[in-house]
């Protein structure tokens, strides 16, 4: 296995990222791995050696390289407070960000920027990184052909531009895995997601899990 951390140019900046790939292959499929509100660290990068290990070239971008690329401690319990500013980090981040980062990655892939070759994408986002991995698919589905969010917060809100309402903009497949414990989404917006996704013929899936949320980290 190979892994690189470099930087890449986006339209904001340079932004930094984590990748691994099998050694001494031309041609890989490509994962796009979208951190939590906690920022890049180990845990998200042997995500990605996993992912390596079966044949993919696994990204992780560092989304909050406009603000100096932070690195948060997890909160590893319901009762832990989050640190503020990661609070306004992941408020400060929007989807057209991300969207942006990410044909910006692709761009960067395409010339050969990480030694492998990779024609098509599929995105997976924890946490914050949900709604990112949902837009990421939306934005560039030429390339990013179909996206997972794991336990994925604030997924539905008022607003025009809530994360909901990219389940029927999308053209490429959807999932949402969400769990039964999740005050970052609750029952309510699991409703909402379900409804969505009957209306979308099996394009778009949603699945409960008895779970609590960030279910997926050993933190």
């Amino acid at each position: 296995m190979k892994e690189i951390s470099l930087r890449i140019p986006t339209s904001d900046g340079a932004m930094p990222v984590f990748a691994a790939m099998p050694q001494d292959v031309a041609l890989a499929p490509g994962v796009l791995i979208y951190m939590d509100v906690f920022g890049p660290r180990e845990e998200l990068d042997d995500i990605a050696r996993r992912f390596a290990s079966a044949g993919y070239l696994a990204v992780v971008p560092q989304l909050f390289h406009r603000l100096g690329s932070p690195v948060f401690a997890p909160a590893n319990r319901q009762d832990q407070a989050m640190d503020p500013a990661a609070a306004r980090a992941n408020q400060a981040t929007s989807m057209q960000m991300s969207a942006a980062d990410t044909a910006a990655l692709i761009r960067f892939a395409g010339d050969g920027g990480f030694g492998v070759a990779t024609g098509l994408w599929g995105a997976i986002g924890y946490c914050m990184g949900g709604r990112h991995a949902i837009a990421a698919a939306t934005a560039n589905p030429r390339h990013v052909r179909a996206a997972l969010s794991v336990h994925g917060g604030r997924l539905v809100d008022p607003s025009d531009t809530s994360p909901h309402h990219m389940i029927h903009r999308s053209t490429v497949p959807l999932h949402y895995f969400v769990a039964k414990d999740d005050p970052t989404c609750p029952d309510e917006h699991q409703v909402v997601l379900e409804q969505l996704a009957a209306r979308s013929g099996d394009r778009v899936t949603v699945e409960r899990l008895d779970a609590h949320h960030g279910w997926t980290f050993p933190e």
